[in-house]
């Protein structure tokens, strides 16, 4: 790829261009308050049953899953920026801006208002789609599925206690990566004109929290899928549990059959150390969506496939050593039931597949920021000591 050097080469330059401007400022003002690189490596086993033809197959061994780097702060009193940049990924679908999560600028005219301009995530609501995706361990079907990365615009309302947001939010559609729509070539899919329109409420009120959203995703011109997520936590000192109910329907009469239900639970055993247990239920028994299924071979809903159910279960852990809590050695068991209804089914039974994922796999976090602020403090202090 042309530009891997281009990507390699970032970090060294994001410090030599910001370097002398930290050593030039006595109160230590950055012009960045996040400059990171995150990695993650597995070792993964998995292991998939199918009924029909009835085959065991095994897959196992190491993988390089992120490497991030990110770069965040303030321009001025009313400007502000953030980029997350996925340096090893598989190459995008159409080009090297696909592996962009992040790159946006904020509009901030007061405390409670700010206009977001650029590639952000679909302002889609749920806590299993609000975390970085470095910490999402084992996922759902639509988690998986979701182009959730889209340039767009959004405006962004905080209550002066801070216990509430509001996100109104156009973006590119999520289906622009489907072949919806036309001028759908490489690097000219936002020609498409698919857009969807987000609003989020974000509300925390003492220990329980909310995410919820109502969504439109444009599939082709003037057809939409309906999105509706509600995101429920609550919070302790050492325990959380969230319960997502996701719902979208292709058509008015989809209503009950497709949704999927999400819930996690983590508990801290020691402060180094959390136990967590996740499982979900997805299905798409859309009519139409099977339909269209059965006479073009297409899916209609890009996030779970038609007429299909899935169940997913499983534990884990997270050990973050107290004294280095920028490494994460993380693991777990999870199972996995595919379930295809026998209305698509080629051979006119209910096909049924299971696979168990083990996992253990280590996380890192060099926070580039805290160690060159470190470093200039030591150089400050070592300074004024010598002139004493």
């Amino acid at each position: 790829m042309k530009n891997k050097g281009l990507l390699q080469a970032l970090p060294l330059l994001g410090l030599v261009f910001f370097a002398p401007r930290l050593c030039a400022q006595v109160d230590y003002s950055p012009i960045f308050t996040t400059l990171r690189l995150e990695a993650r490596a597995d070792f993964d086993y998995m292991s998939t049953h199918t009924s029909s033809p009835d085959t065991t197959m095994n897959h196992y061994g190491f993988n390089g899953r992120y490497f991030n780097l990110l770069i965040g702060g303030n321009l001025g009193e009313k400007f502000s920026y953030f980029f997350r940049q996925r340096i090893i990924a598989s190459s995008g679908t159409y080009r090297l801006f696909d592996n962009t999560d992040f790159l946006y600028l904020n509009f901030n005219p007061n405390a409670q208002w700010t206009i977001r301009l650029g590639k952000d995530a679909i302002a889609v609501g749920g806590f299993e789609y609000d975390a970085p995706p470095i910490d999402v361990l084992f996922s759902t079907r639509y988690w998986d599925n979701f182009y959730c990365f889209q340039l767009g615009v959004s405006g962004v309302y905080k209550t002066k206690d801070g216990r509430n947001m509001i996100v109104a939010q156009v973006a590119n559609s999520p289906y622009v990566y489907y072949g919806s729509g036309v001028g759908t070539s490489p690097g000219n899919e936002w020609k498409s004109g698919l857009l969807s329109y987000n609003v989020l409420w974000s509300g925390t009120f003492g220990h329980f929290k909310t995410l919820y959203s109502v969504n439109m995703f444009e599939r082709q011109r003037g057809s939409f899928m309906g999105y509706l997520a509600l995101g429920h936590k609550l919070t302790y000192d050492r325990w959380d549990i969230y319960i997502d109910l996701l719902h979208h329907s292709l058509a008015w009469n989809d209503w009950g059959r497709n949704f999927g239900i999400v819930s996690c639970v983590n508990f801290l055993v020691t402060k180094d150390v959390n136990l967590f247990a996740k499982a979900a239920y997805e299905q798409n028994l859309s009519e139409s969506d099977i339909l269209a299924y059965n006479l073009t071979g297409s899916n209609l809903d890009c996030l779970v496939a038609a007429g299909h159910s899935y169940t997913l279960y499983g534990l884990g852990f997270e050990w973050r050593p107290s004294f280095y809590k920028d490494v994460r050695l993380h693991g777990f068991v999870a199972c996995r039931r595919d379930r295809e209804s026998v209305r698509i089914s080629a051979i006119g039974n209910s096909e049924i597949s299971n696979m168990i994922n083990a996992n253990i796999g280590v996380t890192w976090n060099m926070n580039i920021h805290k160690i060159l602020k470190e470093r200039v403090l030591k150089n400050k202090s070592n300074k004024e000591t010598e002139n004493e």
